[in-house]
């Protein structure tokens, strides 16, 4: 046993020496520290194990060198963070060596404590010098003190050896937000399994591979895409995560730029494959790959896409914190959607051409209040808010009367084109938005014409139904749009050949659709047209962004739930 033991010392020293020589750094940034903490900790492992306990074989230093080599590997790991958290990287191979020698330390350092377990401690220094001391028995204040330290010692180990499991092997997760109802409700806690998602050493490309087989359905744990994923990002997140557990998560500094705690990582639901182009409409998620050119529904994603939370068993309900929609409202959006697949362009044509008609014989045509200005956007809320001064405008000044044209009409040259689902559904609600509209500025016309008071004007039943009509479009386009449906992905090139997911990319989303920032979303909008065949395309404030996910930036997979007790379950 000794001749192992010393063996087992050797190798433990010399790893710990070359360790801190690879710490050295000569960059004027936080990756100085990592040398002189490897290395003060290095000499003081060195002098109690070797020249205190193992030459002179004095068992008094057990106690010491036990407590020095059961904290060396995250010591050493510590270092190992802050060597990478300058501003300038190091090489793989270098990062190689490094992993290796903190392996053969956090190995070595187990075997070693293995040795010094009470039961084994006696035969080990029965041939030294100074045996092993037996345990004193503490009494009163001593014995309190002793037992806060122990426990102290002890919780701060947990807390570091949970934190190389974390990085390692499994996660515990804690669900942050309803986009996963009703698989997952907020505050529920998952066991999330890393070990087959090629877990890598913080801040570098070393580690596990990743053995994992991903489908479409499972249930994945991955980083943000929102956030910058830049090298600066990730040493905040890493020393981030090294300060929440040390600091017995107290203190968490994993926050964006406006100091709001990141939402990340995430967990969503892979509903797309390499080799696949997606497109959602009416909540239904339609993929094609190279074999076949033809849009069809992926069957499977009905099991697990949530849009209607009202018929959730009431078990379940009553722990939902935000329903999106209500019966009445989700039966209205059903109802709106039937109504635009339905539209019909041609008779929208017709009653185009009429408005501009109507409007004509209604426009003063005069000069008098100065020419026309284009509206800077055509974002239909503002179109629809200011629809009377617009009208006033359009009737008064000189050009309206053109511009009115042109905007009811700029969409018929592509009347007839051949459109994907996505492309169809928004140029159907960019005509409808215009024929609403148009309708509501001819009737503002005929009541400015006719000098009918305004006080009459909520008793117009012709103002009456086209505002309920703009209400409904406006919330469709502003509320629904961008969660119930999704453009094609990836986009076609420029010569409109379909692109597909790249070869270990994958899709995202929540079950949860309505309550659900993922990988089709940004967190930021931007005003776009709702179509892009028609150069006065009313516009909408858009998150639309959609993007695919690597493998390499899958965490893991959660397969186990654990709390709340009565939901405890295995995982598919």
């Amino acid at each position: 046993m000794n001749k192992k033991f010393s063996i087992l010392i050797y190798i433990q020293l010399v790893a710990a020496v070359l360790f801190s020589v690879f710490s050295l750094s000569f960059n004027a940034d936080i990756s100085l520290l990592a040398f002189p903490i490897s290395v003060i900790y290095s000499a003081i492992v060195v002098w109690f194990t070797f020249f205190k306990m193992f030459k002179p074989l004095d068992g008094k230093k057990i106690a010491v060198v036990n407590k020095l080599l059961q904290y060396i590997p995250y010591v050493f790991l510590v270092a190992f963070i802050i060597r990478r958290a300058g501003n300038e990287g190091t090489y793989l191979w270098y990062d190689i060596i490094t992993v290796l020698l903190w392996c053969v330390i956090f190995v070595t350092s187990l075997m070693i404590t293995h040795y010094f377990h009470p039961k084994r401690v006696a035969k080990l220094t029965e041939t030294w010098n100074v045996k092993a001391p037996e345990p004193k028995k503490l009494k009163g204040i001593r014995k309190v003190g002793f037992e806060a330290v122990d426990w102290i010692d002890s919780f701060v180990q947990a807390v570091c050896l949970v934190l190389i499991v974390q990085i390692f092997t499994f996660q515990l997760y804690l669900i942050p937000s309803e986009s996963m109802v009703p698989t997952f409700l907020v505050k529920d806690r998952v066991v999330v399994s890393k070990i087959t998602s090629g877990p890598k050493f913080p801040l570098t490309e070393v580690g596990l591979p990743t053995i994992s087989k991903y489908k479409r359905g499972d249930i994945v744990v991955l980083r943000n895409p929102n956030y910058s994923l830049d090298r600066k990002s990730e040493v905040k997140s890493v020393v981030s995560q090294l300060i929440y557990m040390l600091t017995f998560m107290t203190v968490n500094l994993n926050t964006d730029e406006n100091g709001e705690l990141k939402a990340d990582p995430l967990v969503k639901r892979i509903v797309g494959v390499e080799g696949e182009q997606l497109v959602m409409q009416d909540g239904i998620l339609y993929a094609r790959t190279k074999a076949s050119d033809e849009f069809k529904p992926v069957v499977q994603d009905e099991e697990y896409a949530a849009w209607n939370l009202n018929t959730l068993p009431a078990k379940i309900k009553r722990r939902v914190q935000t329903i999106p929609l209500s019966q009445n409202e989700y039966q209205e959006m059903l109802n709106f959607e039937a109504e635009r697949r339905q539209f019909d362009l041609n008779v929208a044509q017709i009653q185009a051409e009429q408005l501009v008609q109507k409007f004509n014989k209604l426009a003063f045509d005069s000069s008098l209040a100065g020419t026309f200005a284009k509206p800077t956007s055509l974002s239909e809320f503002a179109l629809f808010k200011d629809v009377q001064n617009l009208t006033r405008q359009l009737m008064n000044q000189s050009g309206g009367a053109k511009w009115f044209s042109d905007f009811m009409t700029s969409w018929i040259p592509a009347k007839n084109n051949v459109r994907d689902v996505y492309s169809e559904a928004n140029y159907k609600m960019n005509v409808m938005t215009k024929i609403t509209l148009g309708n509501l500025i001819v009737r503002y016309a005929e009541l400015f014409r006719t000098g009918v008071s305004a006080s009459l004007w909520q008793s117009d039943e012709i103002l009456k139904q086209n505002m309920q009509q703009a209400e409904i479009l406006n919330w469709y386009i502003q509320r629904l749009l961008d969660s119930r449906n999704m453009p094609v992905y990836p986009a076609n090139d420029s010569d409109g050949n379909p692109q597909y997911l790249p070869k270990n990319c994958f899709f995202m989303m929540g079950d949860n659709r309505f309550n659900s920032l993922d990988m089709r979303h940004s967190y930021d909008s931007k005003l776009v047209p709702l179509t892009d065949q028609d150069d006065m395309s009313v516009e909408y404030h858009s998150i639309m962004e959609q993007k695919y996910i690597p493998r390499n930036r899958i965490v893991g997979k959660p397969f186990f739930r654990f709390w709340p007790l009565d939901r405890t379950s295995l995982l598919n």
